[in-house]
């Protein structure tokens, strides 16, 4: 597909003619048409957000008492409506982060493989339905700025939103609720994902150092074991996998139940569970972990806080009695998103 290069699209365009002034965050560094009406993912809904005015740059910059939400976002997220817009960019990905202070909605999207964004927004809707609208960030699409690095665009900035409660229920249930950047080519829908709380708190001035890394092979290793029934079944015994980066994913032993990462570098971080989330039948998990550095103090991964697993694909222990000792691999997908500080 043909895809809009170096194209980051920044927020401090005043929007004269309809009178909005839009809020202003400061430029993110980084690592590395309209929607048609309606209640679906394609339509603007109930919505009833408007522009703020923005604060102080030390002001964004702090995430103290904000809650912190993330989307890793890619064309299979999207949900067809019958005889309804063009949807899911194949080629199309994108991390968001999301910050809710106040009455303040901010938010922080790189993307690449896809075009250039005609329309972004947060929808209430489960995983695999479609939702209404609920915060637009459209406006802040107006204008553009330098390139960012490993990304073909980004965009950033705030948005006031009126409704407490629109606000409470997505702070309460965020994976009820899902991110969608639409283009010209898919008007119904590029890229999408739900959201989940980051517990780290992270200045949001940078958000998009934030690393995510997709699994480019991938496998979860079970081993048949004897359970306490005296019944045998498959246990994950390790994971390997390759991310992009690369980034090495193994436990830190067989057996051990401790998953780490490395990068070429040699920093390298391990992870403690903190929630899981199910990704539907036929998929394991999505996870949320505490990071704990194991590796080199300097590096990719050095200064990673949390980690989490989403966009799982497959990966799911075969079902009912093994052999004692056998051994299986199953083929998995996932997006890993490295919350830095």
């Amino acid at each position: 597909m043909k895809c809009t290069k170096n194209l980051v699209i920044g927020t401090t365009a005043v929007m004269a003619a309809a009178g909005l002034g839009l809020s202003v965050l400061p430029a993110f560094a980084a690592d590395g048409g309209q929607p048609t009406g309606g209640a679906t993912h394609a339509g603007h809904g109930d919505a009833d957000v408007r522009p703020g005015r923005g604060g102080s740059t030390a002001e964004e910059s702090d995430s103290r008492g904000a809650a912190l939400f993330v989307a890793s976002l890619n064309g299979a997220n999207e949900v067809p409506v019958p005889s309804g817009p063009a949807v899911g960019d194949r080629d199309g990905a994108a991390l968001q982060f999301v910050k809710v202070h106040g009455m303040r909605v901010s938010v922080a999207v790189k993307f690449r493989g896809t075009d250039k964004p005609t329309a972004l927004h947060i929808h209430r809707g489960a995983r695999g339905t479609n939702g209404v609208l609920k915060i637009d960030f459209t406006p802040l699409l107006a204008r553009s700025a330098p390139p960012v690095k490993g990304w073909e665009g980004a965009v950033t900035g705030t948005v006031t939103v009126k409704d407490k409660a629109l606000l409470d229920a997505f702070r309460t249930n965020p994976n009820d609720h899902y991110a969608n950047l639409h283009t010209a080519r898919f008007p119904g829908g590029a890229v999408r994902a739900q959201f989940h709380k980051v517990t780290t708190a992270f200045p949001f001035d940078k958000a998009l150092v934030n690393l995510q890394a997709s699994v480019i092979r991938g496998r979860q290793i079970y081993r048949c074991q004897q359970a306490a029934d005296g019944t045998y079944a498959f246990g994950q015994y390790d994971v390997r996998a390759t991310l992009r980066g690369p980034i090495a994913h193994a436990f830190v032993a067989p057996g051990t139940g401790t998953p780490r990462w490395t990068a070429p570098d040699r920093s390298a971080v391990t992870g403690t569970l903190i929630s899981r989330t199910p990704h539907g039948d036929g998929n394991i998990p999505e996870l949320d972990l505490r990071a704990t550095q194991y590796g080199a103090k300097k590096g990719l991964l050095a200064r990673t806080q949390e980690i989490l697993r989403l966009n799982t694909v497959g990966g799911v222990a075969p079902a009912g009695t093994c052999l004692k000792g056998a051994v299986i691999t199953v083929p998995y997908r996932a997006d890993y998103v490295f919350i830095q500080r």
